[in-house]
C-alpha cells in the first residue's frame, strides 16, 4: 500500500490486491480509455495495481489536470497531485473518476451534511431468540465482516463508530480487523452500554468494574474513545461470575458445539455456583446469580425435579435445548437491567448536564468539527438506525 513519508496510508499503489483495484482499473479501461493510455500501456483489469495501472493514473491524473474546467467538474477544483506525481490511486482520484461513489453520492451537495451515515447491517438476533438465531459471537463476526467490506471501499474516509450493546462489542472487533496503516482514519469511537469496555475505563472516566465480554477495544484508540456508562448496567461494569455468565450466553446456539461448551463450564466452581451447587461467597452481584442457572442444569441431567444429577451428553444436551431455551433468555435479564435502556433518558444526565446521547453528538461536534462519516453499529435484536447509536447520528444532521 501506498504511504507518505510518515508512514501513513495514501491509496494504492503497484502491489497492492484489493477488489477496489478492479474499480479502479475498470473506470481506466471503460470510462476513459483515450486520456488514460490504459490499453495501450497494458492494464489488465483485475485485482493487481502494477506499474502499468500506476502509469495510466498518471496519465489521466495530468489531463484531468490540466484542464481547469474539467478539474473542477471532477475534482473540485483540487488538483489530483499523488494520482499525477506518484501514479497513486488516492481516495480523491477514485471519487473523481468514478471508481468510489461516498454514501451521500447521490444527494445535491448543498443538503449534504458533515457528518454522513453509513449503517452497518447484519443479523443482530442472538440469545437462542428466536430458536434458530446464530449466537452472539458469530453475530458480531458478522458485522465486523460487514464493516470491512463497505469500509475498504472507503479507505481513505475519516470515520467515527458509534456502537450500543451488542454494538459495543462489533465496534471491538472493527477495529482490531483495521489494518494499522488505516487506523489514523478512525476520528474517534462513542459507545454505550459497551461490553468491550476496558477496566481502565475510557475518556468520560474509570467506571468501576470493566466490559462484560472481557475483550477491551484495543488501546490504540483509547485515545479517541469515549464510553457511557450508567451505574447498574453490567455490560460495562461487570464484576465476578458475570462474566462466566455471559461467555455462556454469547455462545449459545442449538449446536453441538454449544452443548460441548456448557459440559465443560457447568461442572467448574463458578458454574456450580450459577448452578446452585456452591455458595456465592460475600459478592452481593454474585449472590443475586447464585442458582441462575440450577432450571437448565436440571432439564439436561438425570436429577428428577429441582434435582441436579449427572449432565447428559453433548447430544443429550442438544436434544434438550430447545425444550428450554426459554431459561437461557430468562438468565439474559440478570444481565439487560433497566440502566442499560437509559442513555437518551432525561432522568439520566449526567454528562455536562446532557443524557448521554446528548454529550456524544456535542462530542462529535467538538473533536470533528469539519465532519466523518458515522458507522452504526446496533444492539442485539436490532437495526443501525434504531436506538442510541442512530439517535446520536440524527442529531449530527442538519444545522
Amino acid at each position: 500500500m501506498a504511504k507518505d513519508a510518515s508512514g501513513k496510508w495514501i491509496g494504492y499503489g503497484p502491489g497492492d490486491r484489493s477488489p477496489e483495484v478492479t474499480k479502479i482499473e475498470h473506470r481506466l479501461l471503460a470510462a476513459y480509455p483515450a486520456n488514460s493510455h490504459a490499453q495501450a500501456l497494458g492494464v489488465i483489469e483485475d485485482d493487481l495495481y502494477t506499474d502499468e495501472t500506476a502509469a495510466a493514473v498518471r496519465e489521466l491524473a495530468k489531463h484531468i489536470n490540466n484542464d481547469p474546467a474539467l478539474l473542477q467538474r471532477m475534482a473540485g477544483g483540487q488538483r489530483l497531485a499523488r494520482a499525477e506525481d506518484l501514479g497513486v490511486a488516492d481516495l480523491a482520484f477514485r471519487k473523481a473518476i468514478g471508481a468510489y461513489l461516498p454514501p451521500d453520492a447521490g444527494i445535491p451537495p448543498p443538503f449534504r451534511t458533515p457528518y454522513p451515515i453509513q449503517g452497518v447491517w447484519a443479523d443482530s438476533r442472538a440469545f437462542l431468540n428466536p430458536p434458530d438465531a446464530h449466537s452472539f459471537e458469530k453475530a458480531t463476526d458478522q458485522f465486523r465482516d460487514e464493516f470491512m467490506r463497505l469500509y475498504r471501499s472507503m479507505a481513505g474516509t475519516n470515520i467515527w463508530l458509534l456502537g450500543y450493546s451488542m454494538g459495543g462489542v462489533s465496534v471491538c472487533k472493527c477495529l482490531n480487523a483495521l489494518p494499522p496503516e488505516w487506523r489514523h482514519f478512525v476520528v474517534g469511537v462513542t459507545t454505550f452500554g459497551d461490553p468491550s469496555m476496558p477496566a481502565q475505563g475510557s475518556l468520560l472516566g474509570d467506571d468501576p468494574g470493566e466490559g462484560i465480554s472481557k475483550m477491551p477495544q484495543p488501546q490504540w484508540v483509547w485515545d479517541r474513545y469515549w464510553s457511557y456508562s450508567i451505574d447498574g448496567d453490567w455490560y460495562p461494569r461487570a464484576r465476578g461470575l458475570l462474566f462466566l455468565l455471559y461467555s455462556i450466553l454469547t455462545k449459545a446456539e442449538l449446536t453441538l458445539e454449544f452443548a460441548t461448551f456448557l459440559l465443560q463450564v457447568l461442572p467448574t466452581l463458578p458454574g456450580r455456583i450459577l448452578t446452585g451447587q456452591e455458595p456465592a461467597g460475600e459478592n452481593p452481584e454474585d449472590q443475586k446469580l447464585h442458582g441462575v442457572l440450577a432450571p437448565l442444569a436440571t432439564v439436561i441431567s438425570t436429577g428428577g425435579p429441582n434435582v441436579i444429577g449427572d449432565f447428559f451428553s453433548a447430544a443429550g444436551v442438544l436434544a434438550a435445548l430447545p425444550s428450554v431455551i426459554w431459561l437461557l433468555f430468562d438468565a439474559v435479564k440478570f444481565i439487560a437491567t433497566q440502566a442499560h435502556g437509559m442513555y437518551g433518558d432525561p432522568a439520566h444526565a449526567f454528562w455536562d448536564g446532557m443524557t448521554a446521547v446528548d454529550h456524544a453528538a456535542a462530542n462529535i461536534r467538538k473533536v470533528a468539527p469539519a465532519g466523518c462519516t458515522l458507522f452504526l453499529l446496533p444492539g442485539t435484536w436490532s437495526n443501525w438506525d434504531q436506538l442510541f447509536q442512530f439517535d446520536v447520528a440524527i442529531r449530527l444532521q442538519g444545522g
